[in-house]
């Protein structure tokens, strides 16, 4: 499933991005704009914020035909301000076009060719608990992150947690990362009612 794949959209952002939370970028540069709360994408279907103490990176909001792409981090990383204490992580959301899907992925198909520690599917949120790939994105990352799937006014949603090796995020407070972003979306965006077949 190409939702799932997380290549498909900023990946070149989110490495770049992932290198600024390691400590790798330019000192001395002008303050970043102040980070986004929420983000409203496709007309306003699906509204994107993150969990207390985490914010969008504005630059890395990639809105098009094919998708959407938004990454979040810890408001101080992004701001450069002290803020809320949180884990440090690194979450993305990726938006496919409506389909007016309706059944949610299955954490196998979350999963795909990798193998899952873990593998939860809820009423609402299925979630896999991968062995491997977190450090393909995020240099310094930890190889185990959480992958989550879900459905929101018809349109199918993929997201991530990634930790940096041996933290709390890419072990059980990557679970609750990505549980509580996925309600903040819930809570974010409108109830949107389907409409019903004549």
């Amino acid at each position: 499933m190409p939702i799932y794949s997380f290549k498909r959209l900023g990946r070149a952002r989110f490495i770049g991005f992932a290198i600024l939370l390691s400590g790798c970028a330019s000192q001395g540069t002008a303050p970043p704009p102040p980070p986004l709360q929420a983000v409203s994408l496709f007309q306003g279907d699906v509204v994107v914020a993150g969990p207390a103490g985490y914010c969008i990176d504005r630059d890395s909001v990639k809105q098009g035909a094919d998708g959407s792409f938004v990454l979040l981090a810890s408001c101080e990383s992004l701001s450069g301000k002290r803020g809320k204490n949180v884990p440090p992580a690194v979450m993305t959301v990726s938006v496919l076009p409506q389909d007016h899907a309706e059944a949610q992925p299955k954490p196998a198909e979350l999963a795909g060719s990798l193998t899952s520690v873990e593998a939860v599917e809820g009423n609402d949120l299925s979630l896999v608990y991968l062995s491997s790939g977190g450090n393909d994105f995020m240099p310094e990352g930890d190889p185990k992150y959480w992958r989550g799937g879900m459905v929101l006014n018809g349109y199918t949603i993929g997201l991530a947690v990634y930790g940096f090796a041996g933290s709390a995020a890419s072990g059980e407070a990557g679970r609750q990362l990505i549980t509580g972003l996925a309600a903040r979306l819930r809570g974010a965006s409108p109830v949107r009612i389907a409409a019903v077949a004549e």
